[in-house]
């Protein structure tokens, strides 16, 4: 007997084992191909929430006013999306400033620069990265609800500041050890003599404003003098 069809049970030749040879069941099958993977879709809502918080900041909205509520609006996502990921505010924004300060690789210092020169490279980038468009209107941003939330200017100096200070150590002490600066130099308050002038002047003098290269220049010079070598 010739059968024209399969037998029961058997496969029709040109049949591959969970295709789809309708053309609506096949757009259907790469949508939710597409939908599958979580993880993807996962870090762009994340993204998408962090880049919100520091457009809202950027923008003037001051953080004591900021809410979960604008953030998840703002990125496109639901309110309980932000919270499955972050706890509360404080968390978030910290993050969200942690991002504008991931780069931080080790001072150079195999060349033939001196001290001197070390120093005000660090400073003048310093002055650029407090002056940057994102980052600087985030810097004022956490400065100015340093008085309320104290704990979260605390954090922000542990993610974005602190690990740019122990780069200015790490000259201070190769100056040192080199002899161009005093053998008992008190690095930490150098360190603080070196950015305090600055970040005070960006704050209340020149709001907005980064300082000269000449400043950072006349003020490492004036530094230099009490802590060279004597």
């Amino acid at each position: 007997m010739i059968h024209d069809g399969p037998r029961p049970g058997e496969r029709h030749p040109g049949h591959v084992q969970g295709s789809c040879a309708d053309p609506g069941c096949a757009a259907a099958a790469e949508g939710a191909a597409r939908r599958r993977p979580g993880r993807p879709r996962s870090e762009a809502a994340e993204r998408a929430i962090l880049e919100a918080v520091l457009g809202l900041l950027s923008e003037g909205v001051p953080y004591g006013s900021l809410s979960m509520e604008q953030v998840a609006t703002r990125a496109g996502v639901g309110k309980a999306t932000v919270y499955r990921r972050w706890p509360n505010k404080e968390s978030l924004v910290v993050d969200s400033m942690a991002t504008l300060w991931q780069e931080c690789p080790p001072p150079d210092l195999t060349d033939e620069r001196t001290t001197r020169e070390r120093i005000v490279e660090y400073l003048n980038t310093m002055v650029g990265l407090m002056h940057e468009d994102m980052a600087g209107l985030v810097f004022a941003s956490v400065m100015a609800a340093a008085t309320l939330h104290p704990e979260l200017v605390r954090q922000y100096q542990a993610v974005a500041i602190e690990p740019r200070r122990e780069q200015l150590r790490m000259i201070l002490r190769h100056g040192i050890a080199g002899g161009e600066l005093r053998a008992d130099l008190d690095v930490e308050l150098a360190v603080r003599m070196f950015a305090g002038p600055i970040v005070q002047t960006m704050k209340s003098e020149h709001p907005g404003k980064p300082v000269s290269e000449e400043f950072v220049e006349a003020l490492v010079d004036t530094l230099l003098e009490g802590i060279g070598p004597r």
